[in-house]
């Protein structure tokens, strides 16, 4: 029963952490949102003043897909914080099972997990030079979305090679994605 308790509290305590990066890191995209809305109001007035349009385009669009990349971003937290809620409430519940429980317990670490490695996926990706990607996991099926035009064959090993590496999933269930047209 003692042993219960403790798992119960390194469960609450990961699942705390988790909130506490995403509330730090909800308050810095915001952040960054806005000072891209104010940028991106002020390229759109020098867009119809200026000539040289092909530079403010790109920013432009990098701006867009930024908040294309965020909203993939708070979709994922969104659903993931349902589906933790859920499984909170069902370890909670006193008339639940205890072998019920102990599965809500492992699906709440599972995805505590599948969160980490979705964000250290994606520092990673960044750290490769790359603007920005999202990474979704679900089903052994991992998902990358990378903010490029396109990529060449070496990028796509590369990306293949840190997502196997951080997930262990095979190269055949790991898609990769481009999203600035």
């Amino acid at each position: 029963m003692v042993y219960m308790g403790k798992k119960l509290v390194a469960i609450i305590s990961l699942v705390l952490l988790i909130a506490i990066a995403f509330v730090l890191n909800y308050g810095y995209t915001n952040k960054k949102e806005e000072a891209a809305k104010n940028g991106y109001s002020q390229n759109s007035q020098v867009i119809q003043t200026s000539t040289s349009s092909a530079k403010e385009t790109s920013t432009e669009k990098d701006k867009v897909f930024t908040g294309i990349f965020t909203t993939y971003r708070e979709e994922r937290e969104i659903n993931r914080s349902r589906s933790i809620d859920a499984l909170k409430e069902i370890v909670e519940n006193k008339n639940t099972s205890e072998a019920t429980r102990d599965e809500a317990q492992r699906q709440i670490i599972k995805l505590t997990e599948i969160t980490n490695q979705e964000m250290i996926i994606e520092n990673l990706i960044k750290a490769k030079g790359f603007q920005d990607a999202v990474v979704m996991i679900d089903n052994g099926i991992v998902n990358v979305i990378v903010q490029t035009d396109k990529l060449s064959e070496e990028e796509v090993a590369q990306i293949v090679d840190i997502v196997s590496r951080q997930t262990g999933v095979s190269l055949d269930n790991i898609k990769i994605m481009t999203r600035l047209e």
